[in-house]
């Protein structure tokens, strides 16, 4: 039998696909498989099996996605083997304790060591088929501090919800963003194209045939039997229908047979507060009862049997925010605007940057290297000297888990960043989108990272691209990416929903409409 290391000399060596195998092959003790045997006697649903360690309670260090979570179909009928099933995740989870991503967060933060519980629980929805899923989840907030227009209160709430398992919200793909007390002001406005661009194909479910991992189904292919299995279908899915001069919407029906070319099935959810209008107020008295309790901003996880109007409230938590006192934004007269927006801005001020890391968007639409540009920001991020930070500016979503819509980097590879800049470029299919709920937004909140998007060609957004063609720049690891040395600042104001980044050793204004002057 090998020699079992020593735990800190196994961490040492990096190699933590020993150091889970050798987790693996520990007995759990006798009272934990009493238990789970126990539990499970009765239990024929798919299960969540999920850390909850002592430091992910804390109010500001939320660890989402440090730990993990894994899904079982606890669909055996030998009531052994699905002992052995949920046993061997749970020592899997109490390996991560160990693993970088939560090693480096504690780091970070000077958290020291984490105490690990286990949670094993059903999993929120029903059977359609050989699909198992929540007909709709999501996160709620109480607060809504990044607004996308003033007619939005902070205190207003807001929901990020999804079709299917709630898994699907906490990444940076599409979802649907709800303001609880303005359901129809999109963040993406009332353009049927931008609508269709933002809206989501795909949805996660437990799949008999595939029984202990997430499946993700594409709507476009799932639809028929959607509509048989959900009756209410129309509430959440639309037609969309291709024009050269503007696409628009139709309804599913029913007795939809079949779409015709140029048209796509997607979850616009459009229909959905007309239909279900209790869900709002509910979550809406829901949030503030828990943020009253709470003391602070709440934030949920949520699912949603919208015909029976069965809600589960899946996990409640305090929600981190930063709470300083927020200053209005300097003159900037005179000064040189590199960027500006109008919407989901990040309030605060950072002065004196040194670095800009930009993502050339043309290069890397037209290189597929979309891995390479990630990693090699990783790599910028790793090589800059402790006290150095920058401001990264990126065509899509940061954090993409489509490469086709945004830059893949990691958030463990931005430590240094104190700025990111999404730019939103068409003609590319690069767009921003407000993705509260997800793990990367959660760290940036933590850390205090500002954040705002930037439209390129739309009133009162600035991509001054003049700028960064004629200015000098060092190329980085991959050549998608620039590296700008200067004095930089950025500047938000949540209240106005303004947001510039500003060259300081420049003198020539370039605001766009609207800018303080």
């Amino acid at each position: 039998m090998e020699a079992v290391p020593a735990l800190d000399a196994l961490i040492a060596s990096g190699d933590y696909e020993r150091l889970e195998k050798i987790f693996m092959g520990v007995p759990m003790p006798k009272i934990v498989t009493d238990a789970v045997r126990k539990f499970l006697a009765d239990m024929h649903e798919p299960l969540v099996v999920r850390s909850s360690s002592r430091l992910e309670d804390s109010p500001k260090h939320s660890f989402a996605g440090k730990y993990l979570s894994t899904f079982l179909s606890n669909s055996s009928p030998s009531l052994e083997e699905r002992v052995l099933e949920v046993e061997n995740e749970i020592k899997k989870i109490y390996a991560r304790v160990y693993f970088p991503a939560a090693t480096s967060y504690r780091e970070k933060h000077a958290l020291g060591n984490d105490d690990m519980g286990i949670i094993v629980i059903r999993l929120s929805g029903r059977w359609h088929g050989r699909y198992y899923y929540p007909t709709m989840a999501g996160v709620g907030y109480s607060q809504n501090f990044r607004r996308w227009c003033t007619n939005i209160k902070q205190e207003d709430g807001i929901l990020r919800i999804v079709f299917g398992l709630g898994t699907m919200s906490t990444k940076r793909g599409y979802a649907r963003t709800i303001s609880l007390t303005n359901p129809y002001l999109r963040p993406d406005g009332q353009n049927p194209d931008k609508i269709a661009f933002h809206a989501q194909e795909r949805f996660h479910v437990i799949d008999r045939g595939n029984p202990n991992e997430l499946t993700t189904l594409d709507i476009k292919q799932k639809w028929r039997q959607l509509i048989d299995f959900h009756p209410d279908f129309d509430a959440y899915a639309q037609i969309y229908h291709y024009e050269a001069e503007g696409g628009f919407f139709s309804s599913l029906m029913k007795n939809t047979a079949q779409i015709e070319n140029n048209t796509k099935i997607c979850l616009t959810f459009e229909n959905f507060p007309q239909k279900y209008p209790k869900f709002f107020e509910r979550m809406k008295k829901m949030l503030s009862l828990l943020e009253s309790s709470m003391g602070l901003p709440a934030d949920i996880e949520f699912a949603y049997e919208p015909t029976d109007d069965s809600l589960c409230l899946i996990q409640s938590r305090p929600f981190w925010c930063h709470t300083s006192e927020e200053e209005s934004i300097p003159d900037l007269k005179g000064r040189h605007v590199l960027l500006q927006a109008d919407r989901m801005v990040t309030p605060g001020f950072i002065d004196k940057i040194s670095t800009i890391v930009y993502i050339d968007h043309n290069i890397y639409y037209k290189n597929p290297d979309f891995y390479k540009v990630a990693r090699g920001i990783g790599e910028l991020n790793a090589n800059m000297p402790a006290d150095e930070k920058y401001i990264l500016v990126a065509p899509g979503r940061v954090g993409s888990s489509n490469p086709e819509r945004g830059v893949p980097v990691q958030y463990s590879e931005l430590t240094k960043c104190r700025c990111i800049v999404e730019l939103g470029i068409p003609r590319h299919g690069f767009m921003p989108e407000l993705s509260y709920g997800t793990h990367f937004f959660s760290d940036l909140a933590v850390d205090d990272v500002l954040y705002m998007p930037v439209f390129d060609g739309e009133v009162n957004n600035l991509i001054d691209e003049r700028w960064f063609n004629e200015s000098a720049w060092e190329t980085g690891p991959h050549p998608a990416i620039r590296i700008y040395r200067g004095n930089f600042s950025a500047y938000m104001d949540g209240n106005t929903n303004h947001g510039f980044i500003v060259d300081n050793n420049a003198h020539t204004a370039v605001c766009g409409e609207n800018a303080p002057v």
